[in-house]
């Protein structure tokens, strides 16, 4: 039989294979750095999340949970993968094959339902080099499911992709066989959440719940697979292509290249804190005030704007509510993120917390904000996402940006000094000034100190020890892509 012919249970047993084999020895040298660059930007998206009213409601209502001692702490690994894309400021797979499809198909988010399993091993003593190889392999095994399988229509990625990733995370963590690796697979396959691409696109936070149930399901399948022999495959494709999946088959794509090709390089970094289908928007409206003869972060004054027209994509044309219903729902309009932008020059953790949610002049602005579809530009999916952004002053002055693609992707990455000022704004207030330098010299500098700096994280995010810094690392890059 040959590698493109294997059956469903053979490819779980395969990549069990190359899991366990990638957590024993050294990655190479491009997959380490991007996976700790990967595992920063994650981390900053969850601490973020840990920010916002409800996901403290959350530790109210069930405890902070113990990542030392419980062997499946529910409070805490639901918490940490709700607070994780919370923000929707997390990464996922650049572009899915159908992604021009309407409904759209999502990519997958694996890194966020790893995470907090990763939390979890730092807190009981794993290295931070340790945790990054089983955050490199859960993360590429979670992005080889979403890429080898197309959601049903109107099916959302979380809870779906997530729990097989945050499973093989926990399995390597336990020190089990690859045996044993693909029995948490196959059983994880059997804890997927059936979500909805609509709740979260009409402030249905429910979404980051699916997320936190995902790092559950993912650690609870690896702790069954502790007490089983061996691989039981009844059922698991069946599960996963009744529940949402299509044309599953023996899905060739879970298996091609491993090992010599990182699917997980392919992802993405998000530069905001918002639904990535208005990244374009975001990267042009910087533009033109950059090009108009101001900064690309500079607050711009309501009375300063007469309007904006957003000339877009399918999908994001359609993101133009005003009044939202939540923080997320805000994360889905389109006025509201541009209103934020021109505002505060920046939208990243802050940006939708109630007070900011609520301020009039927000509204304002985002009521003279206009979207219209470019039927070109919806032909361009999947690959690229244009839009041009015009902006109209009250002195009747205009300017225009055009992109191609929001930044972020591996054909425009995030630079170095991107990536630390999003950490560094996502954790202000709730990460110790320590742990905030410490994360950045391990997982961005390259130069790890004595200790693990995602225990220091783990301690003062779930248990609450530490000082909240003030910001102490910021960094602008200012550049225009406009063209």
């Amino acid at each position: 039989m040959t590698p493109d012919s294997l059956p469903f249970p053979a490819r779980l047993e395969a990549l069990a294979a190359f899991a366990a084999a990638g957590h024993r020895t050294r990655l190479p040298a491009e997959v380490d750095a991007f996976a700790r660059v990967l595992l920063l930007d994650t981390l900053g998206a969850l601490v973020g999340g840990t920010r916002y009213p409800e996901v403290r409601r959350m530790r109210e209502c069930l405890g902070a949970g113990d990542l030392r001692g419980e062997d499946l702490p529910f409070a805490a690994l639901f918490r940490l993968g709700a607070a994780a894309t919370w923000l929707d400021a997390d990464s996922g797979g650049s572009f899915h094959p159908q992604g021009h499809r309407l409904p759209p198909v999502p990519t997958a988010h694996p890194a966020p339902h790893v995470l907090p399993v990763v939390l979890q091993g730092a807190a009981r003593g794993a290295s931070d080099d340790e945790l990054v190889r089983a955050f490199a392999v859960a993360t590429e095994v979670g992005l080889r499911f979403g890429t080898a399988t197309s959601l049903r229509p109107g099916m959302h990625p979380h809870g779906l992709h997530g729990p097989v990733a945050a499973a093989v995370a926990s399995s390597l963590l336990r020190g089990h066989s690859p045996a044993q690796l693909a029995t948490a697979m196959g059983q994880s396959l059997r804890l997927l959440a059936a979500a909805r691409l609509w709740q979260p696109m009409q402030g249905g936070t429910v979404r980051n719940a699916w997320t936190g149930l995902g790092a559950y399901y993912g650690a609870r399948a690896a702790a069954e697979a502790g007490l089983r022999g061996g691989l039981d495959p009844t059922s698991a494709g069946a599960v996963l292509q009744a529940s949402v999946m299509e044309d599953v088959g023996d899905l060739p794509g879970l298996t091609a290249g491993l090992g010599s090709r990182w699917t997980f390089l392919d992802s993405y970094l998000k530069p905001y804190a918002c639904a990535r289908w208005i990244h374009p928007a975001l990267d042009a409206l910087s533009g033109a005030l950059a090009d108009g003869g101001g900064e690309p972060s500079s607050r711009v004054a309501p009375g300063d704007v007469d309007h904006v027209l957003v000339d877009t994509f399918a999908y994001a044309a359609g993101l133009d509510a005003v009044d939202a219903r939540s923080d997320l729902h805000a994360r889905f309009s389109m006025p509201l993120c541009l209103a934020t932008l021109l505002r505060d020059g920046e939208l990243h953790a802050a940006g939708f917390l109630p007070e900011r949610l609520a301020r009039p002049e927000v509204r304002e602005l985002a009521r003279r904000i206009t979207l219209r579809e470019n039927a070109k530009f919806s032909a361009a999916l999947p690959r690229e996402r244009p839009t041009t952004v015009t902006v109209t002053w009250r002195d009747g002055r205009t300017a225009s940006c055009h992109v191609r693609n929001a930044r972020g992707n591996p054909a425009d990455p995030l630079s170095a000094d991107e990536v630390a000022a999003k950490f560094a704004s996502n954790v202000e207030t709730v990460l110790s000034e320590g742990a905030l330098e410490r994360c950045l010299d391990a997982f961005l500098v390259g130069r790890s100190g004595a200790g693990s700096a995602l225990a220091v994280v783990a301690d003062e995010v779930v248990v609450g020890t530490g000082a909240p810094a003030l910001r102490q690392v910021w960094f602008r890059t200012g550049r225009s892509r406009c063209g």
